[in-house]
């Protein structure tokens, strides 16, 4: 059985002052590919995936503990975190899943260290690590099977790219994956509220995609969410709403509160990928997934109608994947 350990060890090979250092780095919204696999882990089942279709993470070590927090990034309330001890960590199987990352894969997570000078996490953050040190960061690791080409991303910047040419980081269905603890090694302590893994190559542009939802944008600023909901994020393919959209959907819930009069439809939209009548299905069923949210928390449901349009109102070219991903959406109007 073979043991990867990406901790912010990423067991990968760089060429400093004509030397190879093994590198260590603790180190994978809907992105909606079809025919591509995720696993999520946000914690709040402890360490079950979040759909349920994929093994549960091991711990490596010592067990630490879950200890409620507020995250800002995903929302106002507290939620549940993994506190890991100093030299633990948390293993995926990957021998219990077939035919789930053989090749090309990313992994993203939103973790905080509570002494990264203590790895060499400090030389990937440069300059950045006074300003991160203790602070969650968004990081995403990559590897293109055909290519070997490794590409690393903190906060949605690519840090480091290169060939994996020795395989050090190849991952195939005999792996385990251990993030944080590193056989040998002394490693920190600290907090991860998110792991993704994904069986495909993260390239640039659905990296810094995939920071948008950890980012504060003049968008999520703004008190008003009338239009296109731009941060709301889906379980691939499922009305299943991920954590990362919650500061979306405490922005209509308030905007909602402190406008009580009005009364709003909720219109959900897909790409033409796909069968028709089930996108038609899915975008009324990411709706009204949206109004149960809202109704739980107090608001009347008869302020809020929904609609699925499916792929009929396209507002992007659906030709390339870039363009394609704006016709997935949910609008909010006032009803008139």
């Amino acid at each position: 059985m073979r043991f990867i350990t990406f901790n912010l060890k990423i067991a990968f090979l760089i060429l400093n002052n004509m030397k190879l250092f093994s590198f260590v780095l603790l180190f994978v919204v809907s992105l909606h590919l079809s025919a591509q696999k995720q696993a999520l882990y946000y914690f709040d089942k402890e360490f079950k995936e979040f759909t349920g279709k994929f093994p549960p993470l091991n711990v490596m070590g010592t067990k630490g503990k879950f200890e409620e927090e507020i995250v800002d990034k995903f929302g106002k309330t507290k939620r549940q975190v993994y506190r890991f001890p100093i030299n633990s960590g948390l293993v995926f199987d990957n021998t219990k899943i077939e035919n789930f990352i053989t090749g090309s894969y990313g992994i993203e997570m939103y973790f905080k260290y509570d002494d990264g000078s203590m790895l060499l996490y400090n030389q990937i953050l440069g300059d950045d690590l006074a300003n991160k040190q203790g602070k969650y960061v968004h990081l995403v690791t990559t590897r293109n099977q055909q290519t070997k080409k490794v590409n690393i991303y903190i906060d949605g910047k690519i840090r480091f790219d290169f060939v994996d040419s020795d395989n050090q980081m190849e991952m195939d269905k005999n792996a385990q994956v251990t993030f944080f603890a590193d056989s040998g090694r002394t490693t920190t302590s600290g907090t991860v509220a998110m792991i993704k893994l994904y069986d495909f190559f993260i390239d640039t542009p659905t990296a810094q995609h995939l920071f948008k939802a950890f980012t504060e944008s003049s968008d999520e600023k703004s008190t008003s969410p009338l239009g296109v909901l731009k941060n709301l994020y889906f379980v691939q393919s499922l009305p299943i709403l991920l954590p990362e959209s919650t500061p979306e959907l405490e922005k209509i819930y308030d905007f909602l509160t402190q406008n009580s009069a009005l009364k709003i439809e909720l219109q959900g939209h897909t790409d033409n990928q796909g069968d028709f009548d089930l996108n038609l299905k899915l975008s009324k069923d990411r709706a009204e997934t949206i109004k149960k949210y809202l109704v739980e928390r107090g608001i009347s449901s008869n302020r809020i109608k929904t609609k699925g349009f499916g792929s009929t109102m396209p507002i992007a070219n659906n030709t390339n994947e870039l363009t394609r991903s704006k016709n997935r959406r949910v609008e909010l109007v006032v009803e008139k």
